[in-house]
């Protein structure tokens, strides 16, 4: 009983010195790169500067309470190495619609002042900010060459 109270404590201060390193390290673009298929993705994110100063987990996540954000970063990175390592990923790369409102929902969130006053249920803000989205940016970005 003593050695296995001994190693949940060990686990738990593992757990607790090793969950902040890890949580921090997977939220940086270039973690969300580390997979070739993202290649696209991060360029048009690191090139077209519009939301250069962002992390990806800014608009690709929940970021409405820490939980909830936890909850689907788990989710979806786990999914996203199983699709990675088992080649069961679509090219292009589509967003769900999950994702969608997760995007949409953080556009709203970080813009509210002037998303207030424009917004409705039934819009998407890519309709007319086309350049946030990654496959628009790299469009728009190679006729401007």
């Amino acid at each position: 009983m003593v050695i296995s109270a001994a190693v949940l404590a060990g686990l738990g201060i593992l757990a607790a010195v090793a969950t902040p390193k890890l949580l921090s390290l997977t939220s940086t673009p270039q973690f969300c790169n580390s997979c070739h298929v993202m290649n696209e993705e991060y360029e048009t994110w690191f090139m077209t500067g519009i939301h250069r100063t962002i992390q990806c987990i800014d608009c690709h996540l929940p970021n409405d309470n820490i939980l909830n954000h936890l909850i689907w970063k788990g989710i979806d990175g786990t999914r996203d190495v199983v699709y990675f390592h088992t080649a069961t990923y679509a090219e292009p790369i589509e967003i769900s619609e999950r994702g969608k409102g997760f995007i949409k929902a953080n556009c709203i969130r970080c813009h509210e002042g002037i998303v207030s006053r424009i917004a409705t249920d039934d819009q998407d803000c890519w309709s007319c900010h086309r350049r946030i989205n990654h496959k628009a940016a790299i469009f728009n970005s190679s006729i401007t060459r």
